[in-house]
């Protein structure tokens, strides 16, 4: 079943960025608009003034609401929608709301044909706060440069220093764009729930990119350069009541939008996954769940280069449509996995000393038009 999510934003004015207080003036009342349901977890959205650097610290442009609603049925999740879209706020210049939906790694059958070829993901990760560090100047240490390595390092399509982009190939990141940074708070505390204005003078548990994607090119592409290698087109003059077609892509190709490519297919996969588990042992020591992770791992980095059978009769196959048809049923799910679980290996395995592992999410974002949310609830 899918973990939804409301993701509830609230951009300031111009007059509210510089006016100071503003974030706990505005989320006051988006406590009592979205009362009595408990927020999972307080955004801040980053801005960096133009010609700075990533890992300035910015200024609070807005906030982010993350509310469950995985335990509301569609008449209540239309009514909070219409709440939430309906806040005003003199300071406030811009109220959206969309759906998350959390995925699993990897994705399940019914996922991968819901990630459409363009679309807007979330990358988040939560913070170890100096977890398996055993003297106080490790831990401060570790507690002080998280959120700046985070900021640096989370983007997937970010070059230069502490940066992770390098880790992913040119064509690979041009299918990531427009990446935004979140700070965020949890409403979670020791001591239970706490209210989001509270959690504003909290530190921060994570960080959060919001990207938009677009894998048209890389499927096209896939279609084409194999064309006479994976597949062979049909013979336009020959006459068959039910047309076939073999496409079998276990040869590699030179494109770099080949997953062969990717970096969960890399030659370090393996000794990324075995530094994650060491880091998993010396945090918490829990075998359990470090066989969870390992499981999860080597099931991500599989490579899964099935021979298909394209058919007149299944697939609507004629003669001239065969760059479609694959394009569409065949490659655009293998990539959009390939594509998903490329970037859950990154979380997992990037800088499992600051983010912790099993807290790391993919958010998919849906605009709330087009969507049914009693499918996708019980999907």
């Amino acid at each position: 079943m899918s973990h939804l999510k409301i993701m509830w934003d609230v951009l300031f004015s111009g007059e509210g960025v510089v006016n100071k207080g503003t974030d706990k003036t505005i989320a006051a009342q988006m406590d009592e608009t979205s009362s009595p349901h408990k927020i999972d977890a307080v955004l801040r959205w980053n801005t960096v003034l133009k010609g700075q650097k990533v890992a300035a610290s910015g200024f609070t442009s807005g906030l982010r609401y993350m509310i469950s609603i995985d335990h509301l049925d569609s008449e209540e999740i239309s009514n909070l929608l219409q709440r939430l879209e309906s806040f005003t706020h003199p300071l406030a210049e811009r109220i959206t709301c969309h759906i998350a939906e959390s995925l699993e790694f990897p994705l399940t059958r019914s996922a991968k044909l819901r990630v459409p070829s363009i679309g807007r993901i979330a990358l988040v990760s939560r913070f170890t706060h100096g977890l398996g560090y055993s003297e106080l100047n490790q831990i401060k240490t570790a507690i002080n440069n998280q959120t700046k390595d985070t900021k640096n390092g989370l983007d997937p399509i970010r070059l230069g220093k502490g940066s992770s982009g390098g880790l992913f190939s040119d064509e690979f990141r041009s299918i990531m764009e427009d990446s935004h940074w979140f700070l965020l708070l949890s409403t979670t505390t020791e001591e239970g729930y706490q209210s989001p204005l509270k959690t504003l003078t909290s530190g921060s548990d994570g960080g959060m990119y919001e990207l938009s994607f677009d894998l048209r090119k890389a499927i096209s592409t896939l279609v084409e350069e194999s064309k006479g290698k994976w597949w062979q087109p049909l013979d336009p003059d020959e006459l068959v009541l039910n047309p076939q077609l073999v496409f079998d892509p276990s040869e590699d190709l030179p494109t770099k939008f080949d997953p062969t490519h990717f970096h969960h297919h890399s030659n370090s996969n393996q000794t990324l996954i075995d530094k994650m588990i060491e880091s998993e042992m010396v945090q918490t020591g829990n075998e359990d769940v470090a066989d969870d992770l390992q499981y999860t791992a080597e099931r991500l980095i599989r490579r899964k280069r099935l021979t298909r059978q394209i058919t007149g009769s299944d697939h609507g196959l004629v003669s001239g449509l065969e760059s479609g048809i694959l394009q569409e049923q065949v490659v655009k799910p293998w990539i959009a996995e390939e594509f998903i679980n490329c970037l859950a290996f990154f979380l997992m395995t990037r800088k499992p000393k600051y983010w912790r592992n099993g807290k790391s999410e993919i958010l998919l974002i849906h605009r709330v038009d087009d969507i049914d949310i009693d499918v996708l609830k019980n999907e």
